[in-house]
């Protein structure tokens, strides 16, 4: 993952602090929370079930998840009213940002060589003209007033990969205030919701300096203090291969059905919750320095980090707000 937990200080026997780690959406989860109660076998069931009802309703990789009933089916499908959110979350983001996110583009991630080997060489421009054929996520409707809620995939490969793990984030979040464990962090595989304050003050959160080949938490890049608000970062540099002559990087443009590799090394991105977090670091890395910090100036609900790749290393794209959510700089 592209940023670390930082440790977070320690307290009395009465405001400890209590982990939790475990696994779920093929990586690895972590819960911390203050104070003596809820105890541990009170918390673990909670994630547990929080996050196994958002992988039966929204994993690609499960034949009985409501999704995959919805990318088999040939029109609308019944769903719980939580899928049929997350979708129309999914779509609102592509709208947004014009086709930048877009959840139907899996089967270029597939032609690209993501979801399997490695290419050896790009695809043609005929095969790439097929697979487009089968992307839009204008395509895919939502029906929220219908009883029970439907998704109409419209014969697209909907995948709600960019945005549900930030949604099983919010979700564990949830369960752990309904326990009474209302001063809590939740991180899922990199992506991070913080709730009330840790032991000494706010959430602490160290921001990977994007270098290949470096270990996570190896080179900081910035520290996030968080509270009340989620966290999610996304970036190029341990997603990538060589394709022949062309370097074929993890960031797809679903407008062109191609890889782009542009200056941005790793976006950052701070929101009310880690849903809109996900999904918005997603669309940062495609829609670059100035079309992306344009967008998220324009969302006050936003604030975001990128990280410009340059001949002298990286430089910082700040948002206008984002300074109040970072603390003293990391020594370099």
């Amino acid at each position: 993952m592209i940023f670390v937990l930082l440790a977070c200080g320690s307290g009395t026997a009465a405001d400890e602090l209590q982990v939790l780690h475990g696994e779920a959406f093929g990586t690895t989860w972590t819960v911390k929370w203050v104070g003596a109660e809820p105890s541990g076998d009170e918390v673990r069931p909670a994630v547990e079930a929080a996050l196994d009802q958002v992988d039966q309703r929204m994993s690609t990789w499960r034949d009985d998840s409501e999704l995959q009933a919805v990318r088999g089916a040939a029109g609308p499908v019944g769903v719980s009213a939580e899928t049929a959110e997350v979708v129309r979350a999914a779509l609102d983001i592509a709208q947004a940002t014009r086709g930048a996110f877009d959840p139907t583009v899996e089967p270029l991630m597939e032609l690209w060589g993501f979801r399997g080997s490695p290419r050896s060489e790009p695809p043609t421009d005929d095969e790439l003209a097929e697979v487009l054929g089968r992307v839009g996520w204008r395509r895919v409707t939502v029906d929220l007033s219908a009883v029970p809620t439907t998704v109409d995939a419209g014969g697209t490969a909907l995948d709600l990969s960019a945005i549900a793990k930030g949604h099983g984030v919010d979700r564990v979040s949830m369960a752990l205030s309904s326990l009474g464990a209302t001063d809590h962090l939740v991180e899922i595989g990199g992506e991070v919701r913080a709730h009330g304050a840790g032991l000494t003050g706010d959430w602490r959160l160290g921001i990977d300096r994007p270098e290949e080949g470096a270990a996570p938490g190896a080179q900081l890049a910035a520290i996030v203090s968080l509270r009340n608000a989620a966290l999610a970062t996304s970036g190029n540099y341990r997603n990538a291969y060589d394709a022949g002559s062309t370097r074929v990087v993890h960031t797809m443009d679903p407008r062109t059905g191609r890889p782009y590799d542009s200056v941005v090394a790793s976006a950052t991105v701070v929101a009310p919750d880690c849903r809109t977090a996900d999904g918005w670091a997603t669309a940062l890395m495609v829609l670059g320095p100035e079309e992306g910090m344009a967008a998220v100036d324009a969302r006050p609900q936003l604030e975001a980090l990128m990280l410009l790749a340059s001949a002298d290393g990286f430089v910082e794209r700040r948002s206008a707000g984002i300074g109040a959510w970072l603390a003293a700089a990391p020594e370099r």
